[in-house]
């Protein structure tokens, strides 16, 4: 504090010095306007000799002047209005320049003492500074302080009153042109006093500012101390004092039945009133700039959009990844949710690689081989599910609420979804892909760091299903874009949790409800890949190759028994892959219900259901419509599917399902000479079953998957032509 003041003293003396130093140039001309110059005397008598010569007459006899001779050559001095005025102004700045120059050595003498004896901290010397604060205070010296800019600022002005009243006096011209760029200066310095005290976020802060807050504050309280007791008087009439009456009743204070608003003014425009009388009366003083920011910053929309600028600017700062995990992820956890999402978003624009209409874009990842993966990708990924989280969590809170506060509290919420799912199907893209089996160390750092984030992904996304399932009113595009999110993200990273298995079976039983029968095969088939992945992860059997780095490249062999061993590892070398994973021989062989694992039980009567719903529809005659059948992709998918949850829960899978699926797929194929029909969201295939050069690689895999488990449940497989 004693710095600030030391420095702005410092300044103000420099100022006042080289002011002082001009302004005393121009006094030195104007006082001799006060007085009566030697010229003057010289110029009387000139002026009197002049006239006795030209009142001179000659005649014959003598030469006589008749001008008579002046007792007194000069009147009595009197300085001009001008002369007066202009010297007051200028003499008068002269003034207030030098007293605050004076005022400020005095003022750094004052602060000199008062630091005086400081640099011990014992107890004794906190005493004594205390005890000289609170007189420094208590004395003024910072109001003393706050005056002195002003009187320069004074000075000034009474220069420039002063400058304008001697120009009009010499050249219209000159003189409008200075009055002109003074005006200007002076409305911006008025202007620039006035505004800090009525818009808090004003940077134009001075002492004479803080002298026009200082009465607004006055005025404020003044009228609030009013409206508090007119509220006082108007609901608490006891609180007033009471006068005796005849009847014995107290009235109460006249002033409140003065401002008997309700039946003076109309109604609406009462309750502006009170509301206004209200503000008032909660009126609060400030005694410093700080104080009165730290208020109006410290909760609030105010204080979440600094949190947002703040962090979004220090990330701009460093655009540093280690940086952006360490600092700035943290921080956006402790602000509201909606500040954080446009914290991200400025993020996300400053640092994608390509901006269009004003939406980031990020190119294609390509895999992990050539080194380690983009971990500012996957951080901001964080960042999306983070804010997502938080959302979802807000959602679901606002979701026990009644329908109707609901809709209008949930609507940005929604929206600010939205927004988190778009831009994640964006930036999914740059999401690196799986490395190969081969890995390097660097490499298998990031594999890691990706699986990591891909399961928190389906974690979070597998929330949002959920929160959207269970609502009355679902936001369907929130829904359908977390669910194809999770379907394009699932043969990257396959070992979805329980969680997320549970709330695609909710979906699913959402679209049997709604009769959608497409999404209703889709999410069935997530159901089940989902469990069959699960399953085996949680086995306690060796663990086996997994899919999802491997690419799906390696073949089925399923230990059923000899022939079948070597009818399926004879297909090594073909093209075609199935979904399900190699099993140990102990998983199917010798038992047909086994001991399912922990996390595999838990969401095993939801998955047995959605088997449940599948079979029924498979086994209706209008899943053969044209309408409502499912393309010949989904069919091999589901077979696919089935086959690999049959592999490690047979007892899951019932023959009536491997039958529906037979037919289906027996369907399907025979419906292969005619177009394929378009999906109910205008996802039309190119029928390629009339080439008859080429097998469709669809057809094949939904073969290949109905015949193992026909042969695994002890079905034939020769009973049709087709399974030939």
């Amino acid at each position: 504090m004693i710095q600030d003041w030391k420095e702005e003293i410092d300044t103000l003396l420099v100022f006042a010095g080289l002011f002082s130093a001009v302004l005393t140039a121009f006094n030195i001309e104007a006082y001799q306007l006060l007085q009566q110059q030697p010229e003057d005397s010289v110029t009387a008598i000139l002026t009197q000799i002049s006239a006795q010569l030209n009142s001179f007459t000659v005649n014959q006899n003598f030469v006589n002047s008749t001008s008579p001779a002046d007792a007194a050559l000069l009147p009595a001095f009197k300085p001009t209005a001008f002369a007066v005025r202009l010297n007051t102004m200028w003499f008068s700045s002269l003034v207030c320049s030098l007293l605050s120059a004076s005022l400020g050595l005095l003022v750094k003498q004052w602060l000199r003492e008062y630091l005086a004896g400081s640099s011990n901290i014992s107890r004794e010397s906190i005493r004594i500074r205390q005890y000289r604060y609170e007189g420094l205070r208590r004395w003024c010296v910072p109001e003393i302080i706050m005056c002195l800019p002003i009187l320069l600022q004074a000075s000034l002005l009474l220069f420039f009153i002063g400058l304008l009243d001697l120009l009009w006096t010499l050249h219209p011209v000159v003189a409008t042109v200075a009055t002109a760029i003074v005006s200007v200066s002076m409305l911006f310095v008025t202007t620039a006093s006035f505004l800090p005290p009525f818009f808090p976020s004003c940077p134009y802060k001075s002492p004479q500012a803080w002298v026009v807050c200082i009465a607004a504050q006055s005025t404020k309280r003044s009228v609030g101390a009013l409206a508090s007791r007119y509220y006082a008087s108007l609901y608490h009439p006891s609180a007033a004092p009471a006068q005796p009456q005849p009847h014995g009743a107290a009235t109460p204070d006249p002033f409140a039945s003065r401002l008997d608003l309700a039946t003076q003014i109309p109604s609406r425009l009462s309750e502006i009133m009170h509301a206004w009388l209200h503000r008032l009366s909660l009126v609060r003083t400030y005694s410093t700039w700080k104080e009165r920011e730290k208020l109006l910053t410290k909760t609030g929309r105010t204080a979440a959009a600094l949190d947002d600028a703040t962090l979004a600017g220090a990330d701009a700062m460093f655009m540093d990844d280690a940086f952006l995990h360490a600092v700035v992820r943290p921080c956006l956890r402790d602000i509201a949710p909606r500040a954080a999402l446009r914290c991200v978003d400025r993020i996300l624009l400053r640092r994608a690689p390509r901006v269009l209409n004003g939406m980031p874009y990020w190119e294609l990842a390509r895999s992990l081989d050539a080194g380690h993966g983009d971990t500012g990708t996957l951080t901001l990924m964080h960042l999306l599910l983070d804010v997502l989280h938080r959302l979802n969590a807000a959602r679901k809170c606002e979701g026990q609420l009644d329908e109707d506060a609901d809709e209008e509290v949930g609507d940005e919420k929604d929206d600010a979804r939205r927004r988190v799912l778009m831009t994640m199907h964006r930036l999914v893209r740059a999401i690196p892909a799986p490395a190969k089996p081969n890995m390097t160390p660097a490499e298998s750092g990031s594999e890691t760091q990706t699986s990591a984030l891909l399961r928190r992904v389906f974690e979070v996304l597998a929330g949002t299903l959920d929160t959207e399932v269970g609502r009355s009113t679902p936001e369907r595009f929130v829904r359908e874009r977390s669910v194809n999110l999770m379907l394009k993200l699932f043969p990257r990273f396959q070992a979805v949790g329980p969680n997320c298995i549970t709330a695609f079976c909710a979906y699913s039983q959402q679209m049997r409800l709604e009769n959608a029968p497409y999404l209703f095969v889709r999410a069935s088939n997530m159901v089940i890949r989902a469990s069959a992945v699960l399953a085996r992860n949680s086995s306690r059997s060796p663990s086996v190759a997994d899919p999802a780095r491997d690419g799906g490249t390696t073949p089925l062999a399923y230990f059923l028994d000899g022939e079948e061993k070597k009818e399926q590892m004879s297909r090594a070398n073909s093209d075609m892959t199935l979904y399900a994973e190699p099993a140990a021989t102990d998983d199917v062989r010798g038992t047909d219900s086994p001991d399912p694992p922990d996390e595999y039980t838990s969401v095993r009567p939801a998955v047995l259901k959605v088997l449940e719903d599948l079979e029924g529809f498979l086994s209706m005659p209008v899943s053969r419509s044209a309408e409502c059948r499912p393309t010949t992709a989904m069919l091999a998918e589901c077979a696919q599917a089935v086959l690999g949850l049959a592999c490690r829960d047979k007892q899951a899978i019932s023959p009536g399902l491997v039958v529906a699926l037979s037919d289906m797929v027996g369907i399907g194929t025979s419906a292969g000479e005619r177009a394929d029909v378009d999906s109910e969201y205008g996802r039309g295939r190119h029928d390629s079953y009339r080439d008859s050069q080429r097998e469709d690689h669809d057809v094949q895999v939904g073969r290949q998957a109905v015949r193992l488990l026909r042969r695994m449940y002890g079905m034939r497989t020769c009973d049709v032509a087709f399974w030939r």
